[in-house]
């Protein structure tokens, strides 16, 4: 073998290593629980050509299964692990988490209301990024109450709606009113209201309902992915 025969050989064989060490360390992520792409390529560190090379090699060796969401340049994937990847997260000794869409699917219908189920997704992805402790569909010990998500830090809990109805059902007041019971619900079961939208725009609208009449905090999808260093609570507000 030539010097460059052996130098390359060399260079392939790292290369292989450290994909396979980046593979592992995929398979550790989600078994966490966590399942959307963007988010292992964030705690990865890697470039968009990377992770595409380490998502296709974890397809190849069937550790994963791939589903994608959105159209046109709006498009993300949820990853999960298959058997065979949740035997090998075993081998690496990592305990075994479900994953958020598992959970949604079980708990929230998320194979027909998939649109939904990938927003709250994605509000856990941003507060997880902020340091907030995550939990998807929290049980809680009220009928009356479903929250979509769960948030902690510095001792503050939070019950979340995440919601994404472009043109909610007329808002009056009244206990017949379905959406309007869901907020007097959630105000009287933590003492306010808690909201995230996909935009701007939905945001302000829905606020315009809420702080006349509930304490609160919210957010909006749009604007924490654009600005990643922002608090995850774009607004915070006492009864009006």
């Amino acid at each position: 073998m030539t010097q460059s025969n052996g130098t390359l050989s060399t260079r392939t064989r790292a290369i292989r290593i450290e994909l396979w060490r980046r593979m592992e360390t995929a398979v550790q992520i989600l078994a966490e629980g966590v399942c959307l792409r963007a988010e292992v390529k964030y705690r990865m560190g890697l470039s968009s050509g990377a992770m595409d090379r380490l998502t296709k090699a974890l397809l190849e060796q069937e550790l994963i299964e791939q589903r994608f969401f959105g159209s046109g340049q709006t498009k993300y994937a949820v990853l999960r692990l298959t058997d065979g990847g949740v035997v090998f997260a075993a081998e690496l000794g990592c305990p075994i988490r479900r994953s958020g869409w598992d959970i949604l699917v079980q708990r929230h219908n998320a194979e027909e209301h998939a649109h939904h189920a990938f927003a709250i997704l994605l509000f856990a992805y941003h507060a997880r990024r902020r340091d907030w402790r995550v939990e998807v569909c929290p049980e809680v010990d009220n009928p009356l109450v479903e929250p979509d998500v769960l948030v902690e830090k510095d001792g503050e809990r939070i019950y979340v709606e995440v919601e994404t109805l472009r043109n909610p059902r007329k808002r009056r007041d009244g206990a017949d009113n379905t959406w309007v019971r869901k907020w007097i619900n959630q105000y009287n079961f933590q003492r306010r209201v808690a909201v995230c939208t996909l935009t701007p725009k939905r945001m302000q609208g829905i606020l315009r309902y809420l702080k006349p009449r509930f304490a609160g905090v919210a957010t909006e999808l749009t604007t924490l992915a654009k600005q990643p260093d922002s608090d995850l609570w774009l607004e915070r507000w006492n009864r009006g």
